[in-house]
């Protein structure tokens, strides 16, 4: 009975106890372009015009996805393979509201420009960025948010607000990706700080 008893304490004990050893690190099995390419982006609500259907403006709709910018990427040819990377993802409606606005053509020298060497979180993105284009991303705080350029990084919704959630330190095998509401062009930066 003594030697039941004890080994029931040791037992429980040994069930809540910390785990020694450090774990193991694995793989996410996937890559930047391939990670992008399943990457869920933020709500869609269905406004005013989701009454007529018999929605509340408030209901989500759907939403955006990243799936333009994957392909684009891979049309360019633009390999994200040899290194760590961070992308900052457009998504499919920063992407259709850029070409339907008559903005410049998104070419491999565009894509690049959203591309920074190395896996940087959002608080490591708080100072200017060079780009695998060559460029230099301008980096500012304005409205209690992060900004690089004219896009707003990882924009998360504060209080009551119905605004959307942008997706944000999205991890892959080989880099970060965050999301961001428009399509950054280089040289077309020119605010201050």
């Amino acid at each position: 009975m003594k030697f039941f008893l004890t080994a029931s304490l040791i037992a429980s004990a040994t069930a809540f106890a910390p785990n020694c050893a450090a774990p193991k690190a694995t793989a996410l099995n996937a890559g930047i372009q391939e990670t992008i390419a399943g990457l869920q982006g933020p709500e869609e609500f269905w406004g005013a015009e989701g009454v007529l259907l018999g929605h509340e403006e408030a209901d989500i709709k759907g939403y955006d996805n990243f799936t333009t910018l994957a392909a684009a990427l891979t049309a360019n040819n633009i390999d994200l393979t040899g290194a760590d990377y961070t992308i900052l993802a457009p998504s499919d409606s920063a992407i259709a509201a850029h070409v339907a606005a008559g903005g410049e053509e998104i070419t491999a020298d565009v894509l690049k420009y959203h591309v920074i060497l190395g896996k940087k979180t959002i608080d490591e993105l708080n100072t200017d960025q060079t780009t695998l284009q060559g460029g230099t991303l301008t980096s500012y705080r304005k409205f209690r948010k992060n900004w690089l350029d004219n896009a707003i990084v990882g924009l998360k919704s504060e209080g009551p607000s119905k605004s959307s959630n942008w997706p944000a330190d999205v991890e892959a095998d080989n880099g970060i990706i965050h999301g961001i509401d428009s399509v950054l062009i280089p040289g077309a930066y020119t605010g201050s700080r």
